[in-house]
């Protein structure tokens, strides 16, 4: 009979399924592309390691289409004598050779073709398989198929694999195993907006008293058994629909949709009656008191940070108070008309000329050289002082101010190194500008740079962004900053670890650079859970192909051990803080002048 597609099609054809790798659906079409072009019925991805007795599939075609997902025993099925390298090949009969696999028998298989699916080490992480209910009409070509594809199949395994375990470690707290603060951001940015139930989201924070006096008596490690069982006690008995985190060393997080005030303060006081008991840990027994600020906003209302600094005021307002509970009142806190306060004079600063830019070197770790700089915006008010970034950065962006900020950065940035170029100083490397959410939704975005930064190649500029903000919407996000890159900008991941990213996105993003955020960095070397993180970032950054900037290296020590694991460059207090642009100039750039003219 004659074949379906000559050979030359059939490798076409599996070339260009294989171009979608990356993308969330590429398991599925492959394995619906398999069977199509190898004219087969079946064809599944499996996971199943060397010495697993059952494989779970993650994508099967069978029967003209997609099948749910099976957990099936490898004994006695033909899965099980795939070896470890090597394909395993059942040109026919394979219903008579393994009798006790009913699910052939159902189906009617008489052939079948099954590839391991390794990783990088050569260890096996699953099979790939192909059946039919004829003999394979060319089962050489069936098995090249099969091996080309699986070892794509084996990178996008492993890709997925490392994709877990940075969220574990980036997001599971590992003292108690609860979702840590960056978990909890996360989950109140993505808390639905609309509920149909009419439901508000619930806060408490729980702080236990004088919790630092017993780490101080018994130990650090008695401290985390203490909070382990605190945490377990929690999770145990409250309701499934709470979701508690750890929010920092000595306090928890819980978030649960309520419709009033009055269940908000009783399923507070069910949190403290928990703690009515004594926790019985290292021998002894330990009774602890809490204290718990609550808030309460309605889903369409609701913002992540502010509702969090609701509970906080209320928190230290049950503490001062000595009630041990207190739910937000605005009479708490002026928050809202000094938010307001601030939104104007900012304003006004922006458009009179008032806000200025700083200069942060970037050095090159192993020779210690500049490798360029990050440009940063500060305000100066007359009546307040310096205004932290923390302060009108996240104002600015949820008023709609960040392309007009985002903008003049661009301009102010550009117009300084034009600067420096007349005055003989040149910067290596390339001068970083961060780039917001907004800027990135702003189909104005790549005409607007073109505008601010005339006058300079593009090509000194890197254009910063976080990678949770490139996941909000990754298919604009990675067209614009195509279209970017086009013009010479190169691409900088801010903050990488710090929020969840697709790793299969990523390697389709235009990035040439990760920058570890320095929550990480701050207690490496000696901190085995971030020394694992960095590691883990390193790594995935050096089989990507990209450049490594670690933020806030604020000792030798750090900078010595991120050289070590292989970090590319650093900046931080250790090399030196941000600066006005004249200070930095006579700081690094007259000096490398003065090397290039001697």
């Amino acid at each position: 009979m004659q074949a379906r597609f000559s050979t030359e099609e059939i490798f076409r054809q599996l070339a260009d399924v294989l171009t979608q790798s990356g993308y969330p659906d590429f398991l599925p079409t492959l394995v619906q592309r398999l069977a199509e072009i190898l004219d087969v019925e079946y064809c599944l991805i499996a996971e199943a390691s060397a010495t697993s007795t059952e494989a779970r599939t993650i994508a099967l075609w069978g029967q003209g289409q997609l099948l749910d997902n099976i957990t099936y025993p490898l004994k006695g099925t033909p899965c099980e004598t795939v070896p470890e390298r090597e394909p395993c090949l059942y040109q026919q009969g394979v219903c008579q050779a393994f009798p006790d696999d009913k699910l052939l028998v159902d189906l009617g298989v008489e052939s079948y073709l099954g590839m391991p699916i390794l990783n990088t080490s050569g260890q096996k992480l699953g099979i790939l398989s192909i059946m039919a209910a004829k003999a394979l009409p060319r089962p050489d070509i069936s098995r090249e198929v099969l091996r080309i594809a699986a070892a794509q199949v084996g990178a996008e395994l492993e890709r997925s694999q490392s994709e877990r375990f940075i969220r574990k470690l980036t997001y599971r707290d590992a003292v108690t195993q609860l979702p840590n603060r960056a978990h909890l951001l996360e989950k109140l940015q993505n808390w639905p907006r609309v509920d149909g139930n009419r439901a508000g989201l619930g806060i408490a924070l729980i702080d236990i008293s004088r919790f630092k006096e017993l780490n101080d008596l018994f130990s650090f490690k008695v401290g985390d058994e203490i909070l382990t069982a605190a945490a377990k006690r929690m999770r145990d008995d409250l309701p499934e629909s709470c979701y508690l985190a750890r929010y920092s060393a000595d306090q928890f997080a819980l978030l649960s949709p309520v419709y009033s005030v009055r269940e908000l303060e009783q399923l507070c006081r069910q949190v403290q009656k928990l703690f009515m008991w004594p926790f019985h840990c290292a021998g002894r027994d330990f009774a602890l008191n809490v204290n718990l600020g609550c808030a309460l906003v309605t889903a369409e209302e609701l913002n992540g940070p502010e509702l969090l600094r609701f509970a906080s005021i209320a928190l230290a307002e049950a503490k001062s108070s000595g009630s041990g509970l207190k739910v937000f009142e605005p009479s708490m806190s002026q928050a809202l008309s000094e938010r307001q306060k601030v939104l104007e004079k900012f304003m006004l600063a922006l458009r009179s000329g008032k806000l200025s830019l700083n200069y942060q070197p970037q050095l090159d770790l192993a020779s210690g050289q500049l490798s360029g700089a990050e440009a940063l915006c500060r305000w100066y008010d007359d009546e307040w002082g310096w205004v932290s970034p923390d302060t009108f950065i996240p104002l600015a962006e949820e008023r709609g101010l960040m392309p007009e900020l985002g903008n003049w950065v661009m301009q102010t940035a550009c117009r300084q190194l034009n600067l420096w170029q007349q005055k003989g100083y040149r910067l290596p490397g390339r001068l970083s500008v961060n780039v917001s959410a907004r800027q990135l939704d702003n189909e104005q975005l790549v005409s607007d740079f073109a505008v601010c930064s005339s006058g300079i190649a593009p090509t000194q500029i890197e254009l910063e962004v976080t990678e949770s903000l490139i996941m909000r919407n990754p298919e604009q996000s990675l067209r614009q900053m195509a279209e970017l890159e086009a013009m010479g900008f190169s691409w900088a991941i801010d903050d990488f670890g710090t929020g969840y990213s697709s790793l299969a996105y990523l390697t389709r993003f235009r990035a040439s650079t990760l920058k570890i955020d320095r929550a990480f960095i701050n207690n490496i070397p000696g901190d085995h859970h971030h020394n694992m993180v960095v590691k883990t970032i390193l790594a995935m950054a050096k089989s990507l192909d990209m450049l490594t900037i670690a933020e806030g290296v604020e000792t030798a020590e750090q900078a010595a051990y991120l050289l070590q694991l292989g970090c590319a460059r650093a900046q931080g207090y250790h090399f030196g803080k941000p600066v006005p642009a004249d200070q930095f100039a006579e700081r690094w750039l007259k000096p490398l002048a003065a090397k290039t003219t001697a």
